[in-house]
């Protein structure tokens, strides 16, 4: 009987241990449910039932979605994954018409040739009042050169003017300053200095020039001779006491200026045609024709002077002069 007991006491206690053992088998079976051999999810151990063993399968390949890369701030990574573009920098000329001007391709060329992450655009107003608009819509926008007919008109809008500047009375070149409160313009004049070094080589004796024109690039020629102790007096179809008027230009007076500068468009392209109105019949080899055009490279002013012997220069290195200035400056 003794045997019997323990027998029946030991039987006992293995049913309790093996259902103790499936109760935390079914825990295991709650978070990893089967897999039936269609691919659909069983519940356990319940749904296996009827079901013969199979030979286990190779598991299919598992498509794994492209990990996508994570942004590093750049200090703590080394350089930022497909950085933000950063605008190249910009730069222009205003004026109506520029059709004739050579600037764009001039800036363009040097940029390409010695690698410069910039842009140059020509912006032809129709008025200068467009020009706070024009800033705006282009706010990487560093510098701009200024040509006809706002070398004057552009002043009221700029918030400085530089020493050159302020003596000519006229601007040329805009540098364009840009903070987070604000955007300032200073005015600068690069022509002065583009023509008093082109010209200095080639005055000799003479003494006395006179400026066809009253605009802007003749203020700048006027203080470029003022600067060289060179006489100088505009000449205008309008005259004043201090301009003298085209009809003025006698034997006399051309015999005594021997220096002749055309600050007027007259003769720019298109109108290769035209030229002042000045007596060339009284010109000679004494006299020294300076056309601030660049556009022909030799305009019929210029013509005329060679044909009674002048001496003459085109406004090519004045222009490239004061374009080399002008690049110092917005740099500076």
């Amino acid at each position: 009987m003794e045997i019997v007991f323990w027998l029946f006491f030991t039987f006992i206690l293995g049913m309790g241990i093996f259902k103790s053992i499936s109760k935390k088998l079914d825990v295991f079976d709650d978070d990893f449910p089967s897999v039936r051999p269609d691919g659909e999810k069983g519940s356990g151990p319940e749904s296996d039932k009827g079901q013969q063993p199979e030979q286990a399968k190779s598991a299919e390949p598992v498509q794994v979605p492209e990990a996508k890369p994570v942004l590093v701030p750049e200090s703590k990574a080394g350089p930022v994954l497909k950085p933000k573009a950063v605008p190249e920098r910009l730069f222009g000329l205003i004026g109506k018409p520029l059709g004739h001007s050579k600037s764009e391709v001039l800036f363009k060329t040097r940029f390409r040739q010695q690698h410069i992450s910039a842009d140059y655009r020509n912006f032809e107003l129709e008025s200068i009042d467009e020009l706070p608009e024009m800033i705006a819509a282009n706010p990487n926008l560093c510098g701009f050169n200024v040509t006809i007919p706002y070398k004057e008109a552009v002043i009221p809008f700029l918030d400085s003017l530089d020493e050159s500047a302020s003596a000519v009375g006229a601007v040329n070149a805009v540098k364009v300053i840009r903070t987070r409160e604000s955007v300032r313009l200073v005015g600068y004049n690069t022509d002065c200095q583009g023509f008093l070094d082109s010209i200095k080589d080639h005055i000799g004796n003479r003494r006395k020039a006179l400026i066809l024109g009253t605009g802007g690039a003749a203020k700048a020629v006027k203080h470029a001779f003022d600067l060289l102790g060179v006489e100088s007096r505009f000449v205008s179809r309008s005259s004043t006491f201090d301009i003298m008027g085209y009809y003025e230009l006698s034997p006399s007076i051309l015999e005594e200026y021997t220096i002749i500068v055309n600050c007027t468009p007259v003769g720019m392209f298109p109108n290769v045609d035209q030229c002042p109105d000045i007596p060339y019949s009284f010109i000679s080899s004494e006299h020294l024709l300076y056309d601030v055009i660049n556009n022909p490279d030799q305009t019929l002013f210029m013509k005329k002077g060679l044909e009674r012997g002048a001496s003459v220069i085109g406004g090519e290195d004045m222009f490239e002069l004061q374009a080399a200035a002008s690049w110092r400056i917005w740099n500076s």
